[in-house]
């Protein structure tokens, strides 16, 4: 029985082998055999036979979108303009609106020049003593502040602060001081000066 058994396993072994063989050499013998067929035909009909396909190709993948180029720099902003050049005369009136004694010494100076060509005495410094009349209104220069003593018979001298512009007129003074330069001063046209003792001899 063993036997037996043994016998049908090899012939079923042997079958589905030769089924396997048999069908392997049937495709083989049959692919050619059809190519004939179909191209028989394809002639007959005045055709060509189509090319085989060949198989396209994997599309690539698409390229990363680009990163945008990186912004130009900026220009620096354009240096701011350069002042204009003060003039001299303008500087010399900034120096003098800064530094009271330039204010001063050019308020004196300044008044001096006005007077060169008055013909009325005027010198620097100040009388002092023999107060009379003491800024006097509406006088705002050395000019008016001399016509203001000529006219008034009491006044023999003036005095004008060459800054705060004040007239200041006098009598009998005790005597004049150059050394004072903030103020000029002047005579009367009716001022006589006292004659030394022994003149008259």
């Amino acid at each position: 029985l063993a036997r037996a058994q043994r016998c049908v396993v090899h012939s079923r072994f042997l079958w589905t082998a030769l089924s396997a063989w048999t069908q392997s050499v049937a495709m083989a013998v049959a692919r050619p055999i059809a190519a004939v067929i179909v191209f028989s035909v394809y002639r007959a009909l005045g055709q060509a036979p189509p090319e085989p396909t060949a198989q396209q190709p994997a599309a690539a993948p698409p390229a990363p979108p680009q990163a945008p180029p990186p912004a130009p720099p900026q220009a620096p902003p354009p240096a701011p303009p350069q002042p204009p050049p003060i003039p001299a005369a303008a500087s010399a009136a900034k120096a003098e609106e800064t530094d009271p004694d330039v204010h001063m010494h050019a308020s004196r100076e300044r008044h001096l020049s006005s007077m060169a060509s008055s013909g009325v005495h005027h010198e620097r410094g100040v009388w002092t003593y023999g107060d009379y009349k003491n800024d006097i209104d509406g006088v705002d220069t050395p000019q008016a502040c001399a016509a203001a003593c000529n006219s008034d018979e009491g006044c023999l001298h003036w005095n004008f602060h060459v800054v705060h512009h004040r007239c200041d007129l006098k009598g009998e003074s005790s005597g004049h001081n150059s050394d004072v330069s903030d103020w000029i001063s002047g005579n009367a046209v009716r001022y006589r000066p006292a004659q030394p003792r022994g003149a008259d001899l």
